[in-house]
């Protein structure tokens, strides 16, 4: 399973700079001259026993100007840290790169609006843009305000996803955070003014039934952006609403639940969250919230019955957030916000007043959308996915963008024959690690000659069909083309028929055959663990049980590699049968 850790980082101007008009907001973008506290949140993954990840640093500066600085920063820092994951940085420059591939693949206009690193939502969609472009079957979305302390985290985030719990299939998993006291409650001090704005109160409920009791694994109303885990056939689907300014991940949550997708959470899948404090009064920050849960609310009224989707209530997300998403949400906002005003009025403040008492016409006019928040989304649902096909399609592409930031790339070394000059104990750990074999030392020394790795880079063929093979083959990293020649009106022509990564299993014939029914291409560069099948016979001779599992281990990604194969034709058929319903219909 193929797992990408996506954290975004915001970098501002100079501390002394201030923002400026036409900045991005964010809550507490660091200041270029500052640490800010990505480096804390890199460094706690050292406790990480599983490593088998990608990562991938979002740098998300509020400015055009700040953009080589950021990266810059952000490149210090990580080699600063020296994480052993390999890593990518994904930038504004990148971003622009890519959309550009996209438009030339007929990417549509609207699909292409949804390509920006500006705004809270928009970041989380190319969390989930560049999860895909490195073929994720997990995307993990988290902070750089938080600090990993259960060595065993990425084994829980990908324990159950993608697994049947309680009837449904696990497409979302959300973990929860802990504050400074080693508490899941929000570290907020309660006051009169909230009497009727309880949203602190009704999350602790909510916290307390769905993270504070069992069972472990169970269906959520709500999820945390921070500690958030998806599967590659939900963020593939499944966008970020962009005209959601705040709470874009239990926003998130309901769009998912909209599309049939099930949400659950795991409540020991906890991570520090230890934000810098924040400086906006108290009207501003409910002010967000006003915004937040009318938009929210709009969407769920805007709901109309459509095929393959779910209606959902606001009782559907009780008791948070589905108490701020009811009827009496007006009221909420007006009895608070007066209260908060007469607050600010007995203090002598009535700059606030006044903000607190704007707060009640803003919630009855200006947060109101002026759109069908639930039609737009669907619209940009239907081009998200237009994206994801064309991801599909040009991963290469877009992958080659990607790679000019990876930061942990080395020299490749090897011979005439595409040998990689690598340590025979470093090929026979791979392949254990690949095929999950649960081997002692000394079977591992006894059969670590019997490997070898080849590498390719992009573009060379690998195999020709008819060519002669006796090598059962793992793909260690990259990613290979395999493809048909075809006869179209009396020209050749490629016909795609599957992509392989990390993980698969290339070769069987070798145990059949004998020889390629395809062509096989390297799409990017690409390294392949080979053994002969003379030596798999070898290992059987030596040790049976050891060999058995071998050949059960390679039948099981052969048939996992085929089934995938087979719902990828399937799911590439019905997007053409809806596109061209689309264009009937229009």
């Amino acid at each position: 399973m193929r797992k990408v850790v996506l954290i975004p980082t915001y970098w501002s101007r100079e501390k002394a700079a201030n923002w400026q008009e036409n900045d991005a907001v964010y809550d507490h973008p660091t200041p270029i001259d500052e640490e800010g506290t990505l480096q804390r949140t890199l460094e706690s993954m050292r406790i990480l026993v599983n490593k088998d990840f990608k990562l991938v640093l979002l740098v998300c500066p509020t400015t055009p100007e700040i953009e080589v600085q950021a990266e810059a920063k952000v490149i210090e820092i990580v080699n600063r840290v020296g994480l052993v994951a390999e890593t990518y940085l994904f930038t504004p420059s990148d971003l622009r790169r890519m959309t550009e591939i996209y438009k030339k693949y007929k990417a549509p206009p609207s699909a292409l609006t949804l390509l920006t690193m500006s705004g809270y939502a928009n970041v989380r969609n190319m969390c989930l843009l560049a999860a895909d472009i490195l073929a994720a079957d997990v995307a993990i979305l988290i902070d750089d305000d938080e600090v990993f302390e259960k060595s065993d985290f990425m084994e829980r985030a990908a324990e159950f996803i993608g697994k049947r719990v309680y009837g449904d299939t696990v497409y979302g998993m959300a973990g929860y955070y802990l504050n400074k006291n080693d508490q899941y409650y929000d570290d907020v001090k309660s006051e009169s003014w909230m009497t009727y704005w309880d949203r602190f109160s009704v999350k602790a409920k909510a916290f307390d039934e769905i993270i504070g009791c069992p069972p472990r694994i169970k269906r959520t109303p709500f999820a945390f952006g921070g500690a958030m885990v998806l599967h590659r056939d939900l963020f593939q689907c499944i966008p970020f609403d962009p005209h959601i300014t705040r709470g874009e991940d239990v926003d998130y949550l309901i769009n998912s639940m909209m599309y049939g997708f099930s949400f659950f959470l795991d409540n020991t899948l906890s991570i520090k969250h230890l934000p810098v404090a924040k400086k906006h009064p108290e009207w501003k920050r409910i002010r967000e919230d006003i915004y937040r849960f009318v938009y929210q609310k709009s969407k769920l009224n805007s709901q109309y019955k459509t095929s393959n989707m779910v209606m959902v209530t606001a009782e559907d997300l009780d008791p948070y957030p589905g108490t701020f998403l009811k009827e009496d949400l007006e009221e909420k906002i007006f009895r608070s916000n007066t209260m908060l005003a007469i607050q600010y009025m007995q203090n002598g403040d009535a700059a606030g007043c006044r903000e607190a008492l704007n707060n009640i016409a803003i919630s009855r006019k200006e947060a109101k959308p002026s759109f069908d928040p639930f039609s737009r989304y669907r619209a940009n649902q239907k081009v998200w996915e237009q994206l994801s096909g064309i991801t599909a399609k040009r991963r290469y592409d877009l992958r080659k963008v990607m790679e000019e930031h990876n930061l942990f790339k080395q020299p490749i070394l090897r011979d005439s024959h595409q040998k990689r000059q690598i340590s025979k104990k470093e090929i026979a750990e791979n392949w254990q690690k690949a095929f999950s074999l649960d081997i002692g030392h000394d079977e591992l020394e006894t059969i670590k000659n019997l490997f070898f790795v080849k590498t390719f880079f992009e573009n060379e063929m690998v195999f020709r069909a008819g060519d002669y093979n006796d090598t059962l083959f793992i793909v260690l990293k990259g990613e290979i083309v395999l493809f048909a020649a075809g006869d179209v009106s009396g020209q050749r022509e490629e016909q795609e028929v599957a992509r392989l990564s990390a993980g698969d299993v290339l070769g069987e014939s070798c145990l059949m055959h004998k020889t390629f029914m395809l062509n096989g291409r390297a799409e990017q560069f690409t390294e392949l663990i080979g053994i002969k099948e003379e030596n798999i016979q070898k290992i059987v001779d030596r040790n049976p049980a050891l060999g058995v599992k071998i050949y059960q281990l390679v039948l099981a990604k052969a048939v996992t590699k085929t089934t995938r194969q087979n719902l990828q034709k399937i799911k590439s058929y019905n997007s053409s049968v809806s596109e061209n319903f689309i264009e009937e219909g229009e």
